[in-house]
């Protein structure tokens, strides 16, 4: 038997440190999809520190199921990739999160391969796809988010089906990018390019954007924001999840994936190897691999980790999703390098 578990009311669940994340709103209509409920194991109590890059609507969901079933109240600091990494960093020598929930793999996998990473395999995480999961059990991706173009329907009359269609005429100056530095899938999708196509063809293709017009504005939520609102026609790599709750809301884009080929990012968690309470951070870990948690990613348009829970209605399947024939290993090892030589080239930053 579990201990009994103590109510939380929803508001109250997440600390004042909450801001903005990685992606844009999603809407409430999602929750009545979750149908499992996962049972807490007996013993764990107290508090817990979450630092995610990720939705902050969806964290929220998983925080409130989580303490509902474990009556464990968990604190959340949200933010883009940038910002979540900046704290983790400057928080070297004193962390204090117990459980980091990033949108980005490669710097879990610089996290890990640093020693910050307590090694847990998550309960249920067995049944995850191939690849999902980090070396050695340090970090696991928990749900995953297709990069593509999003066209505003209403701004421009020819609609683009790969990335290099983007360099035309019909998109000079119409074209807008998460800027990578911020937004960890944008990091991971140029990783992937310059691993499949090579650094000299991947530059290739962002000289003639950049020549074309093409503008980086902040992270995922703002890029996405712009072309809403019609300053420009077309995200380059924005997050499947974020057009799909737009459209689901009447607002006028499509969602396409680049005949190419494009990533799917699993956004992994780990646990910090320092976490103040990590009875209760593996439980959250199981929590999130559990049905009840990955129906909960599923609801908020994201592609869950298992194969076995549904994604939502009108949205597309990982396998339905053509996919760079890169690794993620590959992507660890050059996403600091890449990220550090397109941030010299394009953004003026040494």
């Amino acid at each position: 038997m579990t201990l009994s578990r103590r109510a939380f009311a929803a508001g109250a669940l997440a600390s004042a440190l909450v801001l903005a994340g990685c992606g844009s709103a999603t809407d409430d209509s999602s929750k009545a999809q979750v149908s499992s409920t996962w049972t807490a194991p007996a013993g764990i109590s107290g508090e817990l520190t979450l630092y995610s890059a990720n939705p902050q609507e969806l964290t929220d969901d998983l925080v409130a199921a989580f303490t509902k079933a474990s009556g464990v109240k968990v604190h959340v600091f949200a933010g883009e990739t940038g910002k979540v990494t900046a704290k983790l960093d400057a928080e070297w020598a004193n962390p204090q999160a117990d459980i980091a929930y990033l949108a980005s793999w490669t710097p879990a996998a610089k996290y890990a391969a640093d020693g910050r990473a307590l090694a847990y395999r998550p309960a249920e995480s067995d049944k995850i796809r191939d690849g999902w999961a980090g070396n050695s059990d340090l970090f696991t991706g928990r749900d995953g988010s297709a990069l593509t173009l999003v066209v505003n329907t209403k701004a421009i009359s020819v609609k683009p089906q790969d990335w290099a269609d983007l360099t035309g005429p019909d998109y000079k100056g119409k074209v807008v990018m998460p800027d990578p530095r911020e937004s960890g899938t944008a990091r991971d999708l140029i990783a992937a390019m310059a691993a499949v196509w090579g650094k000299d063809k991947t530059w290739e293709l962002f000289d003639k954007l950049f020549a074309n017009g093409m503008s980086v504005h902040g992270a995922n939520g703002p890029a996405l924001d712009d072309v809403t609102a019609g300053s420009h026609a077309v995200v380059l790599g924005g997050v499947d999840y974020s057009a799909y709750d737009a459209i689901a809301k009447g607002e006028p884009l499509q969602v396409i994936s680049p005949s190419s080929g494009t990533t799917v990012t699993p956004r992994p968690v780990f646990i910090l190897k320092d976490s103040k309470n990590p009875a209760a951070a593996k439980a959250f870990l199981d929590f999130m691999f559990a049905q009840q948690g990955q129906q909960i990613s599923a609801a908020h348009k994201m592609i869950p980790a298992r194969p076995d829970v549904a994604v939502a209605a009108g949205t597309r399947k990982f396998e339905d999703v053509k996919q760079l024939a890169f690794t993620w290993d590959q992507v660890k090892a050059s996403g600091s390098d890449v990220l550090a030589e397109f941030t010299k080239r394009y953004l003026g930053a040494a």
